[in-house]
């Protein structure tokens, strides 16, 4: 997320241009955001808040054993090729991790019925309960810490920032090659 000593030429230029408040440099705002962002997700992502999730929901699963129900509740039964894909987790750690949650009873595995070398894999009851006791502690955690937080200001934040992953997602804008900027 953060730019780097090279890009900071082009920031430059490309911020310039844009509406500035007085004595607000667009580029250090743009810089506090990346520091925000970044923060806010190795603070959520990290393993003590993982560790006081599972505490909370009594659900003991590795983080990408969450992040696999996760995507399973999302998707509905893929193959693992899929999986892998969507959970952005790389095949060895989805098939040890699948593996561990077919022992304990989290998923099932099947052959696909139009390729049997492959695997398709689906949640089970448990999985299904486990994934939600988690979610619903996670609700519970995120709604205590912004629990002094005016309904508004929720509602504004929940908007930009859903703002902000459209922008993270779709990238920046791109000169077309053989084109300058204008």
């Amino acid at each position: 997320m953060g730019a780097g000593i090279g890009t900071d030429r082009a920031i430059r230029h490309s911020v310039a241009e844009c509406d500035t408040l007085p004595g607000v440099s667009r580029l250090d705002d743009l810089r506090r955001v990346d520091s925000a962002l970044t923060r806010i997700s190795r603070i959520s992502n990290g393993r003590v808040a993982a560790r006081h999730r599972s505490e909370r929901s009594g659900v003991m699963l590795s983080r990408p054993a969450i992040t696999i129900l996760s995507t399973l509740r999302s998707s509905g039964p893929v193959r693992l090729s899929l999986l892998a894909r969507l959970t952005d987790l790389e095949a060895p750690l989805i098939s040890r991790e699948i593996r561990e949650l077919v022992e304990g009873g989290y998923v099932r595995r099947n052959a696909d019925p139009t390729d049997g070398r492959a695997g398709i894999v689906d949640m089970t009851p448990k999985g299904r309960r486990a994934y939600q006791a988690y979610r619903d502690a996670t609700d519970e955690i995120i709604a205590e810490t912004l629990s002094s937080w005016s309904a508004a200001d929720l509602h504004a934040l929940s908007q930009l920032l859903d703002r902000v992953s459209e922008d993270f997602a779709r990238g920046p804008e791109r000169p077309v090659r053989g084109r300058r900027a204008s």
